[in-house]
């Protein structure tokens, strides 16, 4: 099967003092990167085997690949795949050390050489750079966007843009015709690893609309916090059924519910929600109870994409705690008849996305790493 390479390609950059390379991947890996390849000049094979065996065994754990620059023999006993320079051991003498199943990248730097690479068995992936000035390449001469195009026109296999590539040239070198971009310093700037890496991962998310998303689960799960997050990043609409509900009824929730009774205030609901079909893109957080209701399962189901946003329920109580404007929470042994009554619902058909105490942010990169297989090409 072809490999398929994600948009992002993380190469670590160690630096002394700083983390290492296990470190900067497991902080990559955290929040959403699924490609990294650790990058090392200096470090001895022996020195370098402990890191590359931690970075492999996040890999495998979170579904990351994970490469080894220039060494085939670490990658061998790391069990990783392995990237090789045009001066590094050849591809088809790799493909030795490594076996069949290993994934193997080669750097080229003309278009010669990179139809060369396309036409080889070896490589799963060819790179091709310096696409801008870099300072890790910086003995090359850039080669521009034009001539990635042109290298993208003879591609047989995956593409990794490479070379004074950040978040300004992004999304030209995926337009010009690469499937991933391989970045150093885009990442590591400032040591801010997990801020840059989602600066990055959410420019290549919004290359592809993501539909409606609707986000389900029981009270305080926080389909509110975390679905205007998750709009925010992937620069869509934002909506809350209940805000809705209140703001053009001029009631609250709990009032409508003590005033009409809970199966007036669901008919309410269930034209709200069919009047979110309105909105091409959307997150919306739709009511505790809304996905209980079979034609609103129907209805989402046919407008976009439910996300259950599964949150254990002491979590849960120590949220709910004190408040006084949930119309159907009426204390802990309640509300706990309660989920466990709604949960069987809340998992047909969605997009189960387990969360535990963290921050907005982190769930929010929850449910973007949820969706990312489901909505757009591998990231």
């Amino acid at each position: 099967m072809p490999l398929a390479l994600p948009a992002v390609y993380a190469i670590t950059s160690r630096s002394e003092p700083g983390p290492g390379h296990a470190e900067i991947v497991r902080r990559l890996v955290s929040v959403g990167v699924r490609c990294v390849q650790v990058r090392e000049k200096t470090l001895p094979d022996r020195d370098l085997l402990p890191d590359a065996d931690a970075c492999a065994a996040i890999g495998r754990r979170d579904g990351a690949l994970v490469f080894v620059n220039d060494r085939a023999d670490v990658a061998r006993i790391a069990g990783t795949g392995v990237h090789l320079g045009t001066e590094d051991l050849p591809a088809e003498d790799a493909r030795r050390i490594l076996g069949p199943d290993a994934a193997i990248g080669v750097s080229t730097h003309s278009v010669a050489e990179a139809e060369a690479a396309f036409s080889a068995p070896e490589p799963d992936y060819v790179a091709f750079g310096p696409v801008f000035p870099s300072v890790t390449k910086s003995t090359r001469e850039a080669r521009g966007l034009e001539t990635l195009s042109r290298v993208a026109r003879s591609k047989t296999r995956p593409l990794v843009a490479i070379g004074g590539i950040g978040p300004e040239t992004l999304l030209q070198v995926l337009e010009a015709g690469a499937d991933s971009a391989a970045m150093v310093a885009a990442f590591s700037d400032g040591g801010r690893y997990e801020e840059n890496a989602r600066r990055l991962l959410d420019l290549a998310r919004r290359r592809v609309p993501p539909g409606r998303i609707y986000l389900v689960g029981f009270m305080g799960s926080g389909k509110t916090s975390v679905g205007r997050r998750v709009a925010e990043r992937l620069r869509v609409p934002f909506v809350d059924l209940d805000d809705e509900i209140e703001r053009t009824s001029g009631r609250t929730v709990r009032a409508l519910f003590e005033d009409t009774g809970e199966a007036a205030f669901r008919q309410r609901e269930s034209i709200f929600l069919e009047a979110t079909g309105s909105l091409p893109d959307a997150v919306i957080a739709t009511g505790g109870g809304c996905f209980v209701q079979e034609g609103n399962r129907r209805a989402i189901a046919s407008l976009g994409r439910a996300v259950f946003l599964d949150v254990p329920l002491p979590v849960l109580l120590s949220r709910l705690a004190g408040k006084t404007d949930r119309p159907l929470f009426a204390g802990p042994e309640q509300a706990a008849l309660l989920a466990a009554a709604r949960e069987p619902f809340y998992r047909m058909g969605t997009v189960p996305v387990s969360l535990r105490e963290g921050s907005i942010e982190e769930a929010a990169d929850s449910v973007l790493l949820a969706l990312d297989a489901r909505l757009s090409p591998l990231l």
